[in-house]
């Protein structure tokens, strides 16, 4: 008669095997493999998760790639990441390989705040992507941005003479400034003052979005399984996830309802998001993707905008010599009796090495949004497996010793010695004076439009005003001087000394003002 069930030594080894095959498993996580880029030694199960850094994380991939090279690789779990430092491996990695290389990361806290309706936390196969896509380009072709300058001019018009009467808070003229130039080109309005606006909500929020979005601020959700099912009264970081989504589900729902007041009241403006909303069923965007197409917009364009020009007012109050330089150029060029125009640009070499060394100096992202690979890819016979989260360290590649000279310090005229900055013969194939905004298909899109903003506000400041430190113990240019946690590199709130040039150039701001808003009030459309 034949035996159904197992006997006591069939079941004993039935359970020897599956023993031995968890602890050779086990083995396996958080070991490199013997092809991928080197890094720092791993330990069993855990990989580098207690080597990474919380804070700056730049910091510590830098040092990382003087020891181990361009690319090195670390192990989180099971999960690999790589770190990218060099404009070749950026070339080869993300710029050649972009098709292999340009998925993002799915995160459990950004998708609990933007319901994966969000492209730039969006896989390319995703529908939401490629609308996105197609709606960013619409926005930011050549002709838009011809269109875009006046209403760009009227805010700087403000920008300037609110410097001016209100000195002390530049900082939060920067943030003013930048949200409602995008929130008029997207939604049709102005926003006139900073403090209990939706230019303040937006700051406040992305903030804390820029904290969600910040993987090492955490306990590493999306690898170790167990924490997403922390009872939320004891995961901080399902709260602060879902209090950021509250903020900005209010902010822009609210700014997308104006806009669907207007187009029911017959009182359009001529805005963007009121031509998606006119076209939604040919672009076959959903409601909801239209609101969250604006609001991928606006964080793009107004929070490195404003970060870039406050870390540019930093480097005045910082490098007097530098302000000096920069204002002589620009009087050469625009003298006493005019503003400076886009124009102007071509011919002030001296404030564009300035732009460039504030990019190099302080990267806005200095270790950028990671990619993800979909596919393997090989770098220097390296292996980088597929599923790999991958990092470029911009920050190490702009303070490399061997490329750079003096890395830590901040010196404009290295982009007049030679075209990127480097030492003399470096070689430079493959770098491109974007690497700032990315690389791949992940590259920043609003980089026509965020130059033309820069251009304009630098020459602009050097033109009317002198900045200096005014003894608040704020506005320093050193690390420290920038806020964490998150993915951004921005400065913390400072206060300095601004006074204008001279009597002249005061009455041509506000002269200018008064042109711009001659009732002295901020018109029908503005907030």
């Amino acid at each position: 008669m034949m035996e159904t069930g197992w006997t006591t030594l069939q079941f004993a080894a039935a359970l020897l095997a599956l023993t031995v095959f968890l602890l050779l498993k086990l083995r396996t996580i958080g070991r490199r493999g013997q092809d991928f880029p080197p890094g720092p030694k791993t330990a069993p199960v855990l990989g580098n998760v207690l080597d990474l850094p919380t804070t700056f994380p730049h910091l510590k991939f830098t040092e990382w790639a003087q020891l181990y090279g361009d690319i090195f690789s670390l192990k989180i779990f099971n999960r690999t990441v790589i770190v990218v430092s060099s404009v070749a491996a950026v070339k080869q990695v993300l710029d050649t390989n972009g098709s292999r290389t340009g998925n993002r990361p799915q995160s459990v806290l950004t998708q609990r705040v933007h319901k994966d309706l969000n492209m730039i936390f969006a896989n390319m196969e995703s529908p939401i992507w490629k609308h996105g896509r197609k709606a960013i380009h619409a926005f930011l072709t050549k002709d838009s941005l011809d269109r875009h300058m006046q209403t760009q001019q009227l805010e700087y018009s403000q920008f300037m003479h609110d410097i001016l009467q209100d000195p002390k808070n530049t900082f939060e003229h920067v943030c003013r400034t930048a949200a409602s130039v995008m929130i008029t080109l997207l939604y049709g309005f102005r926003v006139s003052k900073f403090r209990n606006s939706p230019a303040q909500t937006f700051f406040s929020q992305i903030k804390l979005f820029n904290q969600v979005s910040d993987s090492g601020a955490h306990p590493p959700v999306d690898l170790f399984w167990p924490l997403q099912y922390v009872p939320k009264r004891w995961a901080y970081w399902k709260r602060l996830a879902d209090m950021t989504r509250g903020i900005r589900d209010e902010l822009y729902g609210s700014l997308h309802a104006q806009c669907e007041r207007a187009i029911k009241d017959d009182k359009q403006t001529g805005c963007y998001l009121e031509s998606l909303m006119l076209n939604q069923e040919k672009l076959g965007m959903t409601r909801q993707e239209i609101i969250e197409m604006g609001s991928v917009m606006l964080d793009g364009g107004a929070e490195t905008t404003a970060s870039f020009l406050q870390a540019f007012i930093l480097t005045l109050i910082n490098n007097p010599d530098v302000q000096e330089k920069g204002q002589k150029e620009i009087d050469r060029v625009v003298g006493p009796d005019r503003w400076p125009t886009l124009e102007d640009y071509n011919s002030v070499p001296y404030i564009r090495a300035i732009v460039d060394e504030v990019f190099r100096f302080r990267a806005i992202l200095p270790v950028s949004v990671p990619h993800v690979s979909t596919k393997v890819v090989f770098y220097k016979g390296y292996r980088i497996p597929e599923d790999s989260l991958i990092f470029m360290n911009t920050y190490g590649l702009f303070h490399d010793p061997e490329r750079y000279d003096d890395p830590e310090m901040f010196d404009p005229e290295r982009f007049l010695r030679t075209p990127f900055g480097v030492k003399e013969g470096v070689d430079t194939t493959g770098y491109r004076n974007n690497l700032a905004f990315g690389a791949g298909l992940r590259i920043c899109p609003g980089e026509s439009m965020a130059r033309r903003t820069i251009a304009l506000n630098t020459m602009n400041l050097l033109w009317a005003f002198d900045f200096k430190k005014d003894g608040s113990g704020t506005g320093g240019q050193d690390i420290d001087s920038y806020a964490t946690p998150g993915v951004e590199l921005a400065p913390k709130p400072f206060t300095c000394d601004v006074t204008p040039r001279s009597a002249v150039k005061a009455q041509k701001i506000r002269d200018r003002y008064a042109e711009a808003f001659p009732a002295a009030t901020d018109g029908a459309n503005a907030f």
